[in-house]
């Protein structure tokens, strides 16, 4: 006999669930007994022995069919919709505006902005219904910019614009809206990150950034959940909260 998940469970999405921040929200909700709908682009990650229930959907901003597909599965879950985050990202080559091609800032932004769009569009109907909270994970570029970093810093900042926007707009349907913004994280995306900005050696370069050391993936998760899901984060809707960047 199948047993189906109680609609008192509480249900969370995260976009981006197979990602290094993605998959450590999801493994802290589910190990909290949350019901989680996560998402991937490209590869389903392998079934894991976990607390909880994770139902895996396959998510492409610029795939209309796939915001279909999430937008099925928010619906059949039963319960309410306590909270969205949106984890869904992607870097830029690291170099500058003049030698990066129009297609990598329009791929940075899909992934980076617009994702947060496809997610709305696809949660819209029930977030409104269950007045749940939405967190976007964006990025300290989005206000600190840097050189060679232009589509990422762009996409960052027009992310941090749509947040605004849709705590404007949605909170009369009682949803809130906020985006947090950290600075490094310790990654193998960060690696990836530090290898095409030419970085030789981390421990030298993690030296000089605020308190001596990135941030660690279990914190900022942490951080991302309190802020989503606490009773006392309850008023707070269009704030965007730097993560450990000094400026």
């Amino acid at each position: 006999m199948t047993s189906h998940p109680s609609a008192s469970v509480p249900l969370a999405v995260v976009t981006g669930g197979s990602g290094a921040l993605g998959t450590a929200i999801r493994s802290r909700l589910t190990e909290s007994g949350w019901r989680v709908i996560a998402t991937y682009r490209t590869r389903r990650p392998e079934p894991a022995h976990s607390v909880g229930h994770t139902t895996w959907v396959r998510f492409d901003a610029a795939d209309g069919t796939s915001t279909e597909a999430l937008r099925e599965a928010v619906t059949a879950q039963p319960g309410r919709l306590h909270a969205v985050f949106a984890c869904v990202g992607a870097p830029s080559s690291k170099r500058p505006v003049a030698e990066t091609p129009l297609s990598e800032f329009t791929a940075v932004h899909e992934a980076n902005a617009l994702s947060l769009v496809s997610t709305w569009h696809a949660v819209a109907d029930r977030a409104r219904r269950d007045s749940t909270a939405v967190l976007a994970v964006g990025s300290d570029a989005g206000q600190a910019t840097r050189a060679n970093n232009g589509p990422y810093s762009a996409a960052k900042a027009a992310l941090e614009s749509l947040v605004t926007t849709l705590a404007k707009e949605e909170h009369e349907h009682g949803v809130r809206v906020n985006l947090i913004a950290p600075s490094l994280i310790d990654s193998p995306l960060a690696a990836h990150v530090m290898a095409l900005k030419g970085v030789t050696d981390p421990v030298e370069y993690f030296a000089r950034l605020p308190w001596g050391r990135p941030l660690v993936l279990d914190e900022v998760a942490a951080a991302c959940i309190e802020l989503a899901t606490a009773a006392h984060w309850s008023y707070v809707t269009g704030q965007i909260y730097p993560l450990g960047a000094l400026r």
